[in-house]
């Protein structure tokens, strides 16, 4: 599948290293092959100023600006389309923000977290535990229940074959030493 978030003036693209790492901008000019203007005038730091085509990555939102668009214009188009509120619903931004968020927290605030995840996942083991007794849905329940599935079919069947296969084996065993008695009898008769 091919890429289709090619570098284009109006498309938006997320800084990736650098004091404005993880910011959003608007190209609003391509300088050459190797560099582009990038702007964003709703956020603090973005003012116009080159990028490496390295150090950015094109999202799929884009909004329509002529090359080398005023700040106003860019502004404009930002609002009319409502591109950063886009951005802000995507799944890159809401990873970001929660990394910042993350980061940015106090000690009690990542203890609360990390109680409330161990919760989370106790509740999360118990109404499974409780589907898992209904329904078998764990791999070892399912496997357990093929191989009682199996045992039932031909525990039937091969314990009695087994049982009849003993009794010929100890019938022919028995009958063997008859026969061998009977001429150890006659061999001793003989002498």
């Amino acid at each position: 599948m091919v890429n289709s978030n090619y570098v284009k003036v109006g498309r938006l693209v997320r800084i990736l290293r650098g004091p404005r790492a993880d910011k959003v901008g608007i190209i609003t000019s391509i300088v050459d092959t190797n560099r582009v203007l990038v702007e964003n005038p709703g956020e603090k730091g973005m003012w116009r100023h080159v990028q490496s085509v390295k150090n950015i990555e094109p999202s799929a939102l884009s909004v329509t600006v002529s090359t080398n668009a005023s700040t106003k214009d860019v502004k404009a188009a930002l609002a009319k389309k409502k591109i950063l509120e886009s951005w802000a619903k995507t799944g890159k931004a809401k990873s970001i923000a929660s990394t910042k968020a993350l980061a940015n927290s106090s000690e009690f605030e990542r203890y609360q977290l990390r109680v409330a995840k161990r919760q989370r996942a106790h509740i999360a083991r118990k109404i499974f535990q409780a589907r898992d007794e209904k329904e078998n849905l764990s791999l070892h329940r399912v496997n357990l229940k093929k191989l009682e599935k199996a045992h039932a079919k031909f525990a039937g069947k091969k314990l009695k074959e087994r049982h009849d296969r003993i009794k010929k084996f100890a019938a022919k065993k028995k009958a063997k030493r008859a026969g061998k008695g009977k001429n150890a009898g006659k061999s001793a008769a003989r002498k």
